[in-house]
């Protein structure tokens, strides 16, 4: 187990990238709930962002999406360049099963781009 508490294993790819942004993950049917934030660091305080989750219909199928609006992700602040500081965050998905049980699915790292196209 890693210092901050995540398990050793790698994170699992993920299967799925819609043209909408949403992410679709596989996962064994019967979860719970998903859960994911962004924060500057891991053991942060203050949350950046949280994920908006949904379990995809059917549930039995063993699907869940992550996404970010257009206006959450245009109010994560960044440097000038990928490569400042300021443009790097960590995230991490759980997902907890009807007992509570969490399993933390999938991390990294985030590096925030400022749009350059604008109206």
């Amino acid at each position: 187990m890693k210092a901050d508490g995540r398990p050793d294993e790698e994170p699992r790819p993920a299967a799925q990238l819609p043209a909408d942004r949403r992410l679709r993950v596989p996962e064994p049917p019967g979860r719970g709930a998903a859960r994911g934030q962004i924060r500057r660091k891991a053991l942060d305080a203050t949350i950046v962002v949280a994920f908006n989750t949904a379990i995809a219909s059917p549930p039995t199928e063993g699907w869940y999406e992550f996404w970010l609006t257009d206006e959450q992700t245009a109010a994560i602040t960044c440097g000038d360049k990928l490569s400042d500081p300021e443009s790097l965050y960590e995230w991490d998905m759980e997902l907890q099963d009807a007992a509570g049980n969490v399993t933390n699915t999938f991390w990294g790292v985030v590096r925030v781009k400022a749009e350059v196209t604008r109206p």
